[in-house]
């Protein structure tokens, strides 16, 4: 597995940005820029979100929520997101005063070692752009 980190200062509280990414099931709110589809299946741990957006489809399972450390996380259960067949993240939202760091760790598989550090490139480009989405989110 391939893993890429990224932390990101955001100047927004710590609280006000995990209350956003923690509602698995309201991504596209902020995420998606009001395109795509979303459905849930079941609630909590365990629940999958399906995902239709620019005419890709998948699905990802929450497998961690810690509102006490800020941090949840999630599997790829269907789906090849930016080529990777095997997906797992843990987001984290550290409080550093006024403004906060969200920290993105990402593990995935592509099955072509050749095409892992594009996959790595993108997937921090992804991660950076979702950062901004959020930050925009919470400007409105």
């Amino acid at each position: 597995m391939t893993e890429v980190n990224l932390t990101v200062s955001v100047d927004a509280p710590a609280e006000k940005v995990w209350d956003v990414l923690a509602d698995f099931s309201g991504f596209l709110n902020w995420a998606g820029g009001g395109a795509g589809e979303i459905t849930i299946e079941g609630e909590g741990i365990g629940m999958v979100r399906h995902l239709k957006m620019s005419g890709d489809e998948l699905a990802e399972r929450l497998t961690l929520l810690d509102p006490v450390n800020r941090r949840f996380g999630y599997d790829l259960v269907y789906g090849e997101p930016l080529g990777m067949k095997l997906y797992k993240a843990i987001i984290q939202v550290v409080d550093v005063g006024s403004v906060c760091e969200i920290v993105w760790k990402g593990e995935f598989d592509t099955g072509d070692p050749s095409s892992e550090d594009q996959a790595a490139v993108a997937l921090s480009a992804a991660y950076e752009g979702m950062t901004e989405a959020l930050v925009s989110y919470l400007d409105r």
